[in-house]
Order: structure tokens, then C-alpha cells, then sequence
């Protein structure tokens, strides 16, 4: 591929669809990815998300659209061709068993364009093997390693390579807590270091967050929303969003009244006065209110909010870095649950308290999801 400015799209997909027998997995799909950018895919299992990142590489055909690379369309070039770096979810059957680390690696290098002596293979190696934190295993077979280490020896390979972009298909998802947070700092000084293109897909949300440039959200085989971490974080498009990236705390209820900047929201544990998502809404609307738990106050000072709430507290965990409380705030209701930085000497369980937010911290959605069969049930459940 030719280099691109930073202006330019490497990757752009338009009304993209894909379907096995009867059944949709692509629905329109629809995203461009600038040079250089992290982009990653995020959504429950059964998205669509690997489909998607196969049908950029060519090892599935796609229906109807278009996928282009570096500005050119690519529908009919094979995946030889494409230049791509590819890392899949199914790792264990890409590595060859009678090769050592070192020998799966290198083929990856024998894949390149460009020609290297045996000492440039060599160094290489070493290099991109100790990166992954898996040099020791460099003779070793792949029948010999854990799961993880196979994973990451599928990664080396692709890395290794240094291609243009880089299609990574969940390739933390086999690694324990501790090792799987370590590389994901890798992987972003990884990508750092490389320059590449990466289009990396994960069903971790966190991960995501952490990870991305860019940030696509699917569901049902159809893209939710796209932006930064910090938008999807902070303004999801819909409620789906909101309630798959991160945590959120959600009420039912049906619009009351709508001021000039706010409205109100009638639910069965009192009135909230709560943003209005694209609003204002007609009186009547019914509505799904989410609330981040970082963003609820807890004790004397939510006295001072815009919403407040008499609670019960019923969970409370010290997590190291925060207090998280979960409170009952009505009969047969969902818990609400409450983050504060610390370890906050405050409410104990069974203690009676007070909750309460600002209205700018409460978003009232009327559209559930970009999916029509969404229904509140699934949303209340995610």
C-alpha cells in the first residue's frame, strides 16, 4: 500500500451486508478509518464483529456494498493481495505444528515483500518475541505452550510483519487478568511504535475504552454508533450504548413535562429531571433515564443535587482504587449502584442514606437501539 496523508481514509466500508443462509450478520454497515488510527470494534458476542473484520480482509465475501483500501475498491482481490496483517480468533489452527515459535514467526516474515539476511530474521524474532513477553518459548513447538502463548506467537507473526494495517480479532481474550492488562499497554505502544493501522475487535468494553482511537459500536449486525471512547463514554447515541459501554443505572419511565433545557421524567420512584437525548420529547414519551454510578453522590452532600433520593445501602466493596455501594431506592426496583474514588468511611450496609445527581448527569433516551426488536427487558438485562 502507498502512504496515505493523515487526511485521507486507509480503510472505508459503505452499506456494507453479509448473510449466511437465512440469517443477516451485516446489516448497512457503514465507518471509515484514517492512517494511523486505533479503531476499535466493540459489541456483545454475535455482533458481527469478526464477520466484519473477514469481510475486510477477503476471506469472506460480502453481499452487497463496498470495502476500499488505501482509496481503491477491493472486492475482488484476493487476500494475498491485500497486504494485510491478520490476526484470528481461531490462533490455535493458524500456527504450524512441526514449526518452533521462532519458525512460525519467521514465516511470517518470509510473507513480506521485502527481503531480510538471517541475522535481520534472527533479530527481529528476539525482538517482537520479547515484546510479547514470550521469548523464552522461542524453540519451543506449539503443542508445548498454553493457550495465551499460542495466541501471542499468532500475533508476533502478524506483527512482525509490519503491514500497513493490522486486523486483530480479540487476540487478548486467552490471556489471564494480570498478563491481558499488561498487554493492552503493549499494544498501545505497539501501535505507537509501528505507525500501522490497527482494527482491533474485542466484546470487552473496558479494553475498548483503553484501547481505541476510534470506537464502533455494533449490535445485531448493525453499527450503534461511532466516535471517541470519550463520546461514546459520555454521550452514547442511544440507550443500548450506554448500557453496553460501561456501567450504567437505568430508570423507566414516561416524559411529564419539558422546560427549555431539561425534562421531566415520571417514574415509579419519583419524578427525574434528566437531559433529553435529541429531545425535547412530546409529554407522554416513554423513556429510559441512565445515570453513571461515578456520577451519583452518596450521603449529606447529595442534598445538594438536582435529584435526590432517600436509599437503603445493601452492597458496599472496596476495590483498591474505589468504593462501590449498592443501594435500594424503592421496592422491586433495580439496585443503583454508586462508584466513589477511595475508600470512602462512609455507609455501612443497612445504613439509610441519600443519593442524588445533577439533571446534566442523567441522559432520557427514546430510542432504544438502531435495532428494532430491542426491547427495554434486553437493555434492563446488558
Amino acid at each position: 500500500m502507498s502512504a496515505l496523508s493523515k487526511g485521507e481514509d486507509i480503510i472505508s466500508i459503505s452499506s456494507l451486508e453479509k448473510s449466511f443462509a437465512n440469517e443477516q450478520v451485516l446489516r448497512g454497515i457503514d465507518f471509515t478509518v484514517k492512517p494511523g488510527e486505533f479503531c476499535v470494534v466493540v459489541g456483545p458476542s454475535g455482533s458481527g464483529k469478526s464477520t466484519l473484520l473477514k469481510t475486510i480482509a477477503g476471506v469472506v465475501s460480502f453481499d452487497n456494498g463496498s470495502i476500499r483500501l488505501d482509496g481503491e475498491n477491493v472486492d475482488d482481490v484476493p487476500v494475498e493481495d491485500r497486504n494485510l496483517g491478520y490476526v484470528f480468533q481461531d490462533f490455535e489452527e493458524r500456527l504450524f505444528p512441526h514449526m518452533t515459535v521462532g519458525e512460525n514467526v519467521a514465516f511470517g516474515l518470509h510473507q513480506s515483500d521485502e527481503s531480510f539476511s538471517e541475522a535481520e530474521i534472527d533479530e527481529k524474532i528476539d525482538e517482537v518475541l520479547d515484546m510479547l513477553a514470550i521469548g523464552e518459548t522461542k524453540n519451543s513447538k506449539p503443542s508445548e505452550l498454553s493457550g495465551g502463548q499460542q495466541q501471542r506467537v499468532e500475533l508476533a507473526r502478524q506483527l512482525v510483519r509490519e503491514c500497513d494495517v493490522m486486523l486483530l480479532d480479540d487476540p487478548l481474550a486467552d490471556l489471564d487478568y494480570k498478563l491481558q492488562k499488561r498487554m493492552e499497554l503493549e499494544m498501545r505502544r505497539i501501535h505507537n511504535s509501528m505507525g500501522s493501522t490497527f482494527v482491533y475487535v474485542t466484546h470487552n468494553q473496558d479494553q475498548a475504552l483503553k484501547l481505541a482511537d476510534k470506537l464502533v459500536v455494533m449490535n445485531h449486525g448493525m453499527i450503534e454508533q461511532v466516535g471517541t471512547p470519550d463520546e461514546v463514554y459520555r454521550r452514547p447515541e442511544t440507550a443500548f450504548v450506554g448500557r453496553f459501554i460501561g456501567d450504567s443505572n437505568p430508570l423507566l419511565g414516561t416524559v411529564r413535562e419539558t422546560t427549555a433545557t431539561h425534562t421531566v421524567v415520571d417514574t415509579p420512584q419519583g419524578d427525574v429531571v434528566a437531559e433529553a437525548h435529541n429531545g425535547p420529547f412530546p409529554d407522554g414519551t416513554e423513556t429510559m433515564v441512565l445515570i453513571r454510578p461515578e456520577n451519583i453522590t452518596i450521603g449529606n452532600e447529595a442534598a445538594t443535587k438536582e435529584n435526590t433520593f432517600a436509599a437503603t445501602v445493601v452492597g458496599r466493596t472496596y476495590t483498591g482504587e474505589e468504593t462501590e455501594f449498592s443501594v435500594s431506592i424503592g421496592e422491586d426496583t433495580e439496585e443503583f449502584q454508586i462508584v466513589v474514588t477511595g475508600n470512602v468511611p462512609l455507609e455501612a450496609i443497612g445504613d439509610q442514606t441519600t443519593i442524588g445527581w445533577d439533571a446534566t448527569d442523567a441522559i432520557a433516551y427514546d430510542t432504544l437501539s438502531v435495532v428494532d426488536t430491542v426491547t427495554v427487558d434486553d437493555l434492563m438485562e446488558v
